[in-house]
């Protein structure tokens, strides 16, 4: 352990954000946090062993005693109870001789309810050492529990168990006019920075993250420090001193939501494109993918995406040669609900218990580490890009008076 601590904390340069990160992947491999792995951190980091462990105590997903090396998680929203979640539960439990909350007396299995998983269109859902199992059935539970009881592990399982399909039942404005890969980025330097930005607050866009800012609005605000007028924005490489950051939240928690695991498994390219496009216009060279950490069976997939950016010249130096520095980090959450607000967010990226703080200040002059931030969601982003090619006006004919636009359901 001492080894694997050690080296977990020098390939993360031994930064105390990145704790979360740092306690996944100590509990992925010992199937909880040991006390002597937090002696350890807090050493290595320079921190409070109290901290770290109340940052462990704060997120659902995160235990200071052992769990099973299988550990079930089964949803407990109330459209998984609608697909007769309560006789499958106590059907699994009675199979693997296990109750709910308990760790099995062999150590192998154990099983607990949790909030929502962003599964509830393929439910009975739940997770298994955090990754999605859907559409979970009698006959399903007899197999995965011989599965258990062999000590299969999880990749050799079925696939089906961990799909999870997108459901979409009907496209519209945004799903039938996709992005293509560096489009918005290519339409922006073309049209210019300051007058992509005007685009996107003809457009009015509203933040899809609920509270409803309009995201030109925020955009802008986020520069301020720095410019005294939008025009100011096409100089943002040279005249830009002060160190910004574009955040994506795409930590949906709300129960029966799964928007944001759709967009992020058909159209994550539009959606770092956005991100990419803030970037370009605020002046920012880091990004942040903050994923709930019920999608963990996204994050290969994303991580792929991004390196496939970078090769195509859309992430990193020099983005399309035109002077623009810019690359996105994917944090995953642990179990937090209250993530998805955006200070509480910016806290769990700093590597402390998610607690929102009080504003003002915003996040657009005081966010990640005391830096002007922008925190927008996943559908908010993927609109930006695709007012930047087909421009304001398209956005802005459809929709109401105060909402512009459409909204993913």
């Amino acid at each position: 352990m001492i080894h694997f601590v050690q080296d977990l904390v020098e390939s993360n340069h031994y930064l105390p954000t990145r704790l979360l990160h740092l306690l996944r992947e100590i509990q992925a491999r010992y199937h909880y946090i040991p006390n002597n792995a937090i002696e350890q951190l807090a050493e290595l980091l320079n921190i409070p062993r109290t901290h770290i462990i109340s940052v462990i105590e704060f997120y659902s997903f995160f235990h200071l005693t052992p769990r099973g090396q299988y550990d079930l998680l089964i949803s407990d929203s109330i459209t998984d109870h609608m697909l007769g979640k309560i006789p499958l539960l106590d059907y699994l439990t009675k199979k693997l001789e296990v109750k709910v909350g308990e760790v099995r007396h062999d150590d192998l299995v154990s099983i607990d309810n949790t909030s929502c998983t962003g599964m509830c269109d393929q439910g009975p859902a739940g997770l298994i050492n955090g990754y999605a199992l859907t559409n979970l059935s009698l006959t399903r539970i007899d197999h995965l529990t011989d599965l258990i009881n062999q000590q299969i592990p999880l990749e050799e399982w079925p696939s089906d168990y961990f799909l999870v399909k997108d459901n979409i039942q009907k496209k519209d404005l945004l799903l039938n006019n996709p992005v293509h890969m560096g489009d918005a980025l290519i339409s922006m330097f073309n049209r210019g920075k300051a007058e992509t930005l005007n685009e996107i607050n003809f457009s009015e866009l509203r933040g899809r993250g609920g509270a409803g800012y309009k995201t030109a609005w925020k955009w802008q605000l986020c520069c301020e420090n720095e410019y005294q007028t939008v025009d100011a924005l096409d100089n943002v490489a040279t005249n830009n001193h002060q160190t910004r950051y574009v955040v994506c939240n795409a930590d949906e928690g709300e129960p029966g939501t799964f928007k944001d695991r759709v967009l992020l498994n058909s159209y994550a390219h539009q959606v770092f494109e956005g991100m990419t496009l803030c970037a370009a216009i605020i002046g920012a060279e880091h990004g942040f993918l903050y994923l709930r950490g019920e999608y963990l069976f996204l994050y290969e997939k994303l991580q792929t995406i991004l390196k496939d950016r970078r090769e195509a010249s859309l992430l990193g130096k020099n983005i399309l040669n035109k002077n623009l520095n810019f690359d996105i980090e994917i944090c995953l959450g642990a179990g937090a609900y209250i993530c998805g607000e955006e200070s509480a967010l910016i806290e769990s990226l700093e590597g402390k218990m998610g607690i929102p703080r009080n504003r003002p200040p915003y996040p657009v002059t005081q966010g990640y580490l005391s830096k002007p931030t922008v925190v927008n969601n996943v559908e908010t982003f993927m609109a930006a890009a695709s007012i930047s090619v087909y421009g304001g006006e398209w956005f802005a004919k459809i929709g109401t008076e105060k909402s512009k636009g459409t909204k993913l359901l």
